[in-house]
């Protein structure tokens, strides 16, 4: 049985301080949301749902911005990235660094405290919530040069609560050190991020290589009829158009129009889980970068208290896109420059007096959608080197994402 399935991965490169699958700019973006939160032993039960709330909302804003560098960047490309694969990743470096390195990564990142245990323990929270799922898989791995070791608290941070392992490795063998992570990579995503890294990306000034990867397969809670699916028109803009396979289905769904974003919006859950996909839809069949606009200011986490569940006819394309990016540019345009110089502060990272500075951040992400469910994953890499009364029943409404939407994949807690 096909499932939908998605996969990311985000990698970052430490080094040493030395003397569309589919049709190009169909669809605007993909992003996984996931609510992560910080709750200790003296929180009340209402400061954990304030935090929970203002990190959720925090984590939507830094997916539209980075979105926006992204788009920035890959005008007329799909974006299909996992915000929480990259916030994962650069948070495992967070607690690595000091100084003002760590006071811009907090702030980039939005995170609800710059303690070194609260910030773990915000993403413990939501690795644990999803440790044993059936359907969202997240890895941390850690790779360290031969000959050095991490400290002992980050370390000890980075197993118990990223779940990630410190493995030697030979960067200057670096053919078979891309080998070997690009191969964790894969079976962590089952075989659909390939090549995260190039043997070029590492090299004998490599000192630490973080990654984070992701897999999500679930199946649609209400399925589409495979019978209902034929080649319709997916309008480019008012004008041209292409032919493309149109699922179809008509079930109970969240539906809202937001005046604000000028969209329609529908929320389709996954089967057995707290996961669903929300699509945003433009009024109009050219308003993709209107709608990119208005969401700069637009509360992402919020989006589904806008909703009602009402018989909705829905038609979408089934489709399957890939996407990758170096994130250095959009890092920085983020407020987040210092960990890329030589100025970078991460001695908390490795027992070595060498100074340590991010290189490269990478990630790659891929999705297919069809009748039976989505199927994506994501992968991010960081290399570090030297250097009332009842009413008459409505008629359906109607979703017809026939044109250019942005959509993500959020829990329940994101709202």
């Amino acid at each position: 049985m096909y499932r939908d399935h998605k996969s990311s991965q985000t990698q970052i490169n430490y080094k040493m301080l030395s003397p569309g699958n589919f049709v190009r700019g169909t669809f605007l973006s993909f992003a996984l949301l996931l609510s992560v939160y910080t709750t200790t032993a003296t929180m009340s039960s209402h400061d954990q749902l304030v935090a929970q709330r203002e990190f959720a909302s925090k984590s939507a804003q830094f997916a539209v911005k980075l979105f926006n560098q992204m788009h920035n960047k890959d005008p007329n490309k799909n974006i299909i990235y996992s915000p929480f694969s990259i916030q994962t990743c650069v948070g495992m470096a967070r607690i690595g660094a000091v100084g003002e390195t760590a006071a811009e990564l907090d702030r980039g990142l939005g995170l609800p405290s710059n303690d070194v245990t609260a910030i773990a323990d915000t993403f413990h929270n939501i690795l644990v919530t999803y440790k044993d799922s059936p359907i969202l898989k997240v890895a941390n791995k850690i790779y360290v040069m031969q000959g050095y070791s991490v400290k002992k608290e980050f370390n000890e941070i980075a197993t118990t609560k990223f779940f990630s392992s410190a493995d030697s490795i030979n960067f200057a063998d670096s053919v078979n050190a891309a080998n070997t992570i690009n191969k964790w990579v894969e079976s962590k995503t089952n075989n659909l991020i390939k090549d995260l890294i190039a043997p070029d990306a590492v090299d004998s000034d490599t000192r630490v290589v973080l990654v984070n990867a992701i897999h999500f397969k679930g199946e649609w809670k209400y399925q589409f009829p495979k019978s209902a699916t034929r080649d319709d028109d997916f309008y480019l803009n008012e004008v041209d158009s292409v032919r493309v396979p149109m699922m179809n289905l008509k079930e109970t769904f969240g539906y809202g129009v937001i005046s604000e974003l000028d969209a329609t919006v529908l929320e389709m859950p996954y089967k057995d889980s707290d996961l669903s996909m929300v699509v945003i839809l433009p009024n109009s069949r050219t308003g993709l970068a209107s709608l990119q606009e208005k969401l700069k200011n637009f509360n992402l986490s919020d989006i589904t208290r806008y909703l009602m569940h009402t018989k909705v006819i829905v038609k979408m394309p089934k489709f399957k896109a890939e996407y990758d990016i170096q994130l250095n540019d959009a890092l920085i345009n983020l407020g987040m420059a210092r960990m890329f110089s030589k100025n970078a502060e991460f001695s908390n990272m490795l027992d070595s007096d060498e100074r340590l500075q991010v290189s490269k951040v990478v990630h790659k992400a891929f999705i297919e959608v069809n009748e039976e469910g989505t199927e994506a994953a994501a992968a991010t890499a960081i290399f570090l080197g030297f250097s009332g009364p009842a009413l008459p029943k409505p008629p359906p409404r109607k979703v017809i994402a026939d044109s250019p939407f942005v959509f993500l994949i959020k829990n329940y807690e994101i709202c």
